[in-house]
């Protein structure tokens, strides 16, 4: 008898996800665990199990369940309820936390209505229902797979496996109605397709071009989430010119799409962007990585220099930065810091002549390590100059270690 190929696909990919079982969080495989042996279903869901599936180690491990909230709270150690909108419970291990969340479905018109007149905020987020229901609400099929990794069981109920093979980024359900619930979803879908190396379904790249406008109402910390997504990503540079090639660019980042409108203004910008790795710029530090973007922003868009002292009062910087990108006052206030910081750099002789604890105050301060970074981005010192400052910062290492 022939194997229904849905089975076989299944078997494959669950035979996949057996070989990466080492990659799964011990942690995650303990709460899913405690679930279970409470008679709760419980499964590994969404962006986790994709990664898995194509062989990229996950960083987040997150939890569906049937048990509720105030249940998962009670029956699993060192858990809290978060949110007003979406009750979720984190459970903390060390200094991780492991998310949870009960499976949700899409809330009939009645029961919007009847929470309307009862004022329940949010209570279209919060009608909990089964793992089915639960998957037809997400947002890619790739994200739609749930895999219990205890049982080795694969659920698949939108054809999430046969996209994976066909390397597709496919919607769940209508994608003009989907994009515009939810318009953040079209940076997601870019910044995915990137990421996976998948081709974008044409009905859902088409929809992008639909409702880039909607991109407007997407809220700004949301859009600060998916840029800075966006920037660890080692191939941004495809990332950004997709954005501009369908039209997003322009609505929520124009400082870049005028930059993109000028050839060697773009080449130039993602020169400085490719440069981010051989920079050692720490992509984990969000201050650090939004510092590095803006700071190749504005080598492009003022050849000429600036002045670090005067961009506290430009308000095209200041607002590109906080309309823009999203940047926090304090994360923009160490870029400002260390590109007045940087000038001292050109101050060898000067530098030469101050006391052995002045020099060690100045190689100590955060910003001189960070100012470096940025000086091998952008050229801003000679070979000699760089020379000297990162022999001076290994000879007090040195005189630290003896």
């Amino acid at each position: 008898m022939t194997e229904n190929p849905k089975s076989s696909l299944k078997r494959i990919y669950t035979d996949k996800l057996q070989q990466m079982q080492d990659a799964i969080d011990p942690q995650a495989i303990g709460i899913l665990k405690r679930l279970k042996e409470n008679d709760f279903q419980a499964y590994l869901v969404g962006g986790g199990v994709r990664d898995l599936l194509v062989g990229i180690k996950p960083k987040d491990f997150d939890i569906a369940t049937n048990a509720l909230p105030n249940m998962v709270k009670k029956k699993v150690p060192y858990c809290f309820i978060i949110g007003r909108r979406f009750k979720l419970v984190h459970a903390r291990r060390g200094e991780h936390i492991y998310e949870i969340a009960t499976f949700r479905r899409a809330a009939s018109a009645e029961e919007l209505e009847s929470a309307a007149d009862n004022e329940q905020l949010f209570a279209e987020e919060n009608f909990f229902g089964n793992i089915e229901e639960d998957s037809y609400r997400r947002d890619f099929t790739i994200n739609a797979m749930f895999y219990d990794p205890i049982d080795k069981k694969i659920v698949d109920y939108c054809h999430g496996l046969e996209d994976i093979q066909a390397c597709t980024l496919r919607m769940i359900g209508d994608p003009v109605a989907r994009l515009k619930e939810d318009p953040i979803r079209i940076l997601r879908a870019i910044r995915l397709s990137q990421k996976l190396n998948f081709t974008i379904a044409s009905d859902l790249r088409q929809a992008i071009s639909d409702c880039k406008e909607d991109l407007k109402k997407a809220v700004l910390p949301r859009r600060r989430e998916e840029w800075l997504k966006f920037f660890r990503l080692p191939n941004v540079d495809l990332a950004l010119i997709e954005l501009f090639d369908l039209g997003l660019m322009e609505m929520v980042l124009p400082s870049f799409h005028k930059i993109f409108s000028d050839e060697k203004s773009r080449e130039d910008f993602l020169n400085y962007l490719r440069q981010f790795h051989f920079a050692g710029i720490n992509f984990a530090d969000t201050g650090e990585l939004f510092s590095a973007v803006v700071y190749a922003y504005l080598l492009v868009t003022r050849p000429d220099g600036f002045n670090a002292n005067n961009l506290e009062e430009d308000e095209e910087f200041f607002l590109f930065c906080r309309d823009e990108l999203g940047i926090f006052k304090a994360e923009l206030a160490m870029l400002l810091k260390t590109l007045q910081f940087m000038h001292s750099f050109k101050k060898i002789q000067p530098y030469k002549q101050k006391g052995e604890r002045r020099q060690y105050s100045l190689v100590h301060n955060h910003s001189f390590e960070y100012g470096l970074k940025l000086s091998i981005l952008s050229g801003y010192l000679s070979a000699s100059e760089l020379l000297f400052w990162l022999t001076e910062k290994d000879r007090f290492v040195l005189s630290e270690q003896n």
